[in-house]
């Protein structure tokens, strides 16, 4: 999966794209949150700054909408030494997960198909769920039974499903079928990744769309539902169904 590299000053995203870090606003750039088609028409360029003092947390699913749908006006400045200049950040911190998360979703933006777009969104949640479930052992797995399953003979946690899946729990409990020999998952589910049970939710841990900028962000409530509810299935799977609703 892609990252953002950080390097001289330049945040580096994909597709030949890169921010640079400043002590103060470029004047003659346009602020994020105050962009609009005349302004861009005016300055005949897509350059921007992105000032995090300046930009609460519950304004930037709507800045990045709009972003989206000014990004086809786009005349980026290039630079020999780092690809298409977006523009400016300032008071950057690169241990805050929400303003990481908002430049995520800005690269997300410059992809230039929305398969693309979604492949890229779907691979950094993952990622970013597996750094709490794997990284942090959050299901509090020992000996390859989990906090939940300790006192049982259960050794895959909640990775099983009825064995006749339209019938569900009518039905006797099987393994999930993408379940690999190390105990991690096959199918790269986003689904299961964001299921969380009871004895998690009694701990206070609740994964939500709503939460996770980039979810919700770029897809649209039958999306999310999807998204939410196709479990046990192949991450291929539910892209397709993503590009069709």
């Amino acid at each position: 999966m892609v990252k953002v590299i950080f390097m001289n000053n330049i945040i580096k995203l994909d597709n030949n794209y890169y921010f640079e870090l400043c002590d103060e606003l470029n004047r003659k750039a346009i602020n994020i949150q105050d962009l609009k088609l005349r302004n861009i028409r005016k300055h005949k360029c897509l350059e921007f700054n992105v000032d995090f003092k300046e930009i609460e947390r519950n304004e930037y699913r709507k800045i990045l909408r709009n972003l989206l749908k000014l990004k086809k006006y786009q005349n980026i400045k290039q630079s020999k030494n780092f690809g298409n200049k977006l523009g400016y950040i300032i008071n950057y911190d690169n241990i805050n997960t929400e303003q990481t998360q908002f430049i995520q979703a800005i690269n997300a933006i410059f992809y230039k198909t929305r398969y693309e777009r979604y492949n890229y969104i779907y691979d950094t949640v993952c990622k970013y769920l597996d750094g709490f479930f794997y990284g942090k052992n959050l299901c509090e797995f020992e000996n390859n039974k989990c906090g939940e399953k300790r006192n049982t003979t259960s050794t895959c946690g909640c990775c099983r499903h009825g064995k006749i899946r339209k019938l569900g729990p009518l039905t006797k409990l099987v393994q999930c079928e993408y379940l690999k020999k190390d105990f991690t998952c096959g199918a790269k589910c986003i689904s299961c990744k964001l299921f969380t049970c009871d004895y998690l939710k009694k701990k206070g841990i609740n994964f939500k769309i709503k939460d996770i900028l980039l979810l919700d962000t770029f897809f649209n409530p039958v999306q999310k539902y999807y998204i939410k509810t196709m479990v046990y299935t192949p991450k291929e799977k539910i892209i397709k169904r993503l590009m069709v609703t």
